[in-house]
C-alpha cells in the first residue's frame, strides 16, 4: 500500500482541475468537503453552502470518485479536525503565516483592520485536515507548495516538541504536468470559482454551447502559427497544456500538428465535451437521487471516528488526558 493520500476540496464551484495524478488502486483515499474553508474570508448564506456542498460531492461522484476506495466526507462534520487545528497553531507564529504568498495576496484586497482571522490561519486548519488522518501523501497543485512545506513544518515541529513519530510528514504529489490549470482569461492565473468572469473556467455542468463560446474567447494572441512558450506566449501554451493534459498528448504533436490558434481552440472544444459528456450524464442522475447524501453521511460517521481514536491518542501525548 502507498499510505493514506488526503485532499480537501473547497465547495465553491465545479471548474475543471485535471492535477491530480491517478494513484495504485491500493491508494486509500481520504477527500473532505472543506466547507470550514470555504468561510474563511466571511460568512456564507447558509443555504448557499449547504447547496455547494451538496453539489461538490455530486460533481466529485460524477467525476468519478470510487466511494468503495474513498472515503469521502465534509470537514464540518468532523469537529475533531478544529480542535486538532487548536493545539497546531501553538506550534505556529503570526510572522511566519504572514510571511505566506497566498496570504499576502489575499490580505492585500482588505484594509488592515479588516483581514479576516480565517485567512491568517487557514494553513493550520490545513495542516489539521491532513494530519487528523496521518496521511501520508497529498495531491495539490503547484500553488499549494508554500502551505505543503508549513504542513511538513507543523509536523515536524509536533513530533520534535513532545519526543515522539506519531505524525507521518506527508509527501507532496503533483502532476509533473499541468500542475496549476489556469485562467482561460488571464493565464498568469489559476483557474478559480472565485475569478469575476465565468469565462474564465470550464464547468463540468457547462453546456456544449458554453464550452464552445468559452475556447473562442479564451486569451490567445495575434500569431495564427502555434508555438510553446510561456513567458512570451501565456494564452496560447495555457491552452496547449489543457489540451495535452485531456488528451494525454505531447506538447511537440501539437505545436508540430500544422493547427492555427482557431484550429487549436475548436479541437480543444471537441476533447472538453467528449470528456465531460459522461460526467455530465452521470451529474444529472446524481442530483435526482440520494447517492451522493447517502455517501457523504456514511463518510461522515467513518471520519468522525477516525478522527476521535487519533485526537485520543495526540490529547494524551500534548497531556490532555
Amino acid at each position: 500500500m502507498l499510505g493514506s493520500s488526503e485532499a480537501m476540496n473547497r465547495p465553491t464551484g465545479q471548474e475543471i482541475d485535471p492535477t491530480v495524478p491517478s494513484l495504485p488502486p491500493s491508494t486509500k483515499m481520504i477527500l473532505a468537503i472543506a466547507d470550514q474553508h470555504a468561510i474563511s474570508l466571511g460568512p456564507i448564506p447558509s443555504k448557499e453552502l449547504r447547496d455547494n456542498v451538496r453539489r461538490m460531492a455530486v460533481s466529485l461522484l460524477a467525476c468519478g470518485v470510487d466511494p468503495n476506495r474513498t472515503l469521502l466526507f465534509r470537514q464540518s462534520s468532523v469537529p475533531q479536525i478544529a480542535q486538532l487545528s487548536w493545539i497546531l497553531g501553538s506550534l505556529q507564529t503570526v510572522s511566519r503565516l504572514q510571511r505566506l504568498t497566498q496570504y499576502k495576496e489575499k490580505a492585500s484586497k482588505f484594509s488592515h483592520r479588516n483581514i479576516p482571522l480565517g485567512l491568517l490561519i487557514y494553513p493550520v486548519l490545513q495542516a489539521a485536515d491532513v494530519l487528523m488522518f496521518k496521511a501520508t501523501h497529498v495531491p495539490v497543485g503547484a500553488d499549494q507548495a508554500q502551505h505543503m512545506n508549513l504542513l511538513v513544518d507543523i509536523a515536524e515541529n509536533f513530533n520534535m516538541r513532545y519526543q515522539s513519530s506519531y505524525f507521518p510528514l506527508p509527501i507532496q504529489v503533483t502532476r509533473p504536468v499541468l500542475s496549476r490549470v489556469r485562467s482561460l482569461r488571464n493565464p498568469t492565473k489559476k483557474m478559480s470559482k472565485s475569478e469575476a468572469s465565468g469565462k474564465s473556467r470550464i464547468e463540468i455542468n457547462d453546456s456544449p454551447d458554453e464550452i464552445e463560446e468559452k475556447c473562442r474567447k479564451a486569451i490567445s494572441d495575434n500569431d495564427a502559427k502555434l508555438s510553446y512558450n510561456f513567458e512570451m506566449r501565456p494564452g496560447v501554451s495555457n491552452l496547449i497544456d489543457i489540451y495535452c493534459a485531456i488528451t494525454e498528448t505531447k506538447i511537440s504533436s501539437v505545436v508540430e500538428g500544422g493547427w492555427n490558434q482557431l484550429e487549436l481552440k475548436m479541437q480543444l472544444c471537441k476533447a472538453i465535451e467528449k470528456k465531460f459528456c459522461p460526467i455530465r450524464d452521470k451529474l444529472i442522475k446524481l442530483e435526482q437521487s440520494s447517492e451522493a447524501d447517502d455517501i457523504l453521511s456514511d463518510g461522515d460517521k467513518k471520519a468522525r471516528s477516525i478522527a476521535q481514536k487519533n485526537l485520543d491518542e495526540i490529547q494524551s501525548i500534548v497531556g490532555f488526558s
